[in-house]
């Protein structure tokens, strides 16, 4: 789980920066761990309603920023339970070189609101649509998050992003993100050893299985959740 180091890693703007240590932390919120018997981050969050987790597994970060992080990605409250949270997620690797995502953009739910008149078939169609505001992904599969695998797979991709980019020069910083695009869509159509398989689909799979440990768990706490 440790975090890699950003000043390694050739990336085309600060916000690539920012997401590839956010995307390591959401990752790392649905691995389960020994020190939670058997449980992930977030479950044991919900479980205490509290971070304590997250130091019995990282002690090393108490009291830092990281920790802030954390807490701020935790399910903490109830609007993690609402379809609003799935604009605060990351999105994930696959949408790495994305801006911030918000609910006026997303025309998908509007049309899907508009033609049911009723918000929750709305939200239950919008759930299960791909959506190319996350690079293909469902609504569902940004909420769940990704998980170990994905975060594996984030790190050989900037491995890889730095060898293609290193010492390149752009015109402007717009030329690199789109560069850096071409670099991830070759990548994730591409056999990748770590996963076995295509990444895009070895992604989406772990997503799916992350979705349905937390919709289990959520039904067993007697928890609500729009998704």
């Amino acid at each position: 789980m440790n975090n890699t180091n950003e000043k390694s890693v050739w990336l085309p703007n600060q916000l690539s920066a920012v997401k590839l240590f956010l995307i390591q932390i959401e990752c790392s919120i649905n691995e389960a761990y020994e020190q939670l018997d058997g449980k992930t981050l977030y479950e044991y969050t919900i479980l205490n309603n509290d971070s304590s987790g997250v130091v019995k597994v990282l002690p090393e970060i108490k009291g830092s920023p990281i920790l802030n992080e954390y807490e701020r990605m935790l399910p903490l409250n109830k609007v993690e339970f609402l379809y609003q949270s799935v604009y605060k997620k990351t999105g994930g690797i696959l949408s790495m070189f994305y801006g911030e995502i918000k609910e006026s953009m997303d025309e998908v739910l509007k049309e899907l609101s508009e033609e049911k008149e009723d918000m929750n078939k709305a939200i239950e169609m919008w759930k299960d649509t791909e959506s190319e505001l996350w690079s293909g992904l469902k609504p569902k599969h940004v909420w769940a998050g990704g998980g170990p695998l994905e975060r594996e797979l984030l790190l050989d991709f900037c491995r890889q992003l730095t060898e293609i980019m290193q010492g390149q020069q752009f015109t402007s910083q717009g030329t690199a993100i789109i560069k850096s695009l071409e670099v991830l869509r070759k990548w994730q159509l591409k056999y990748n050893e770590i996963c076995k398989g295509i990444p895009v689909e070895e992604i989406i799979k772990e997503r799916e299985e992350i979705y349905q440990r937390k919709i289990k768990f959520l039904k067993d706490m007697n928890i609500n959740v729009d998704l």
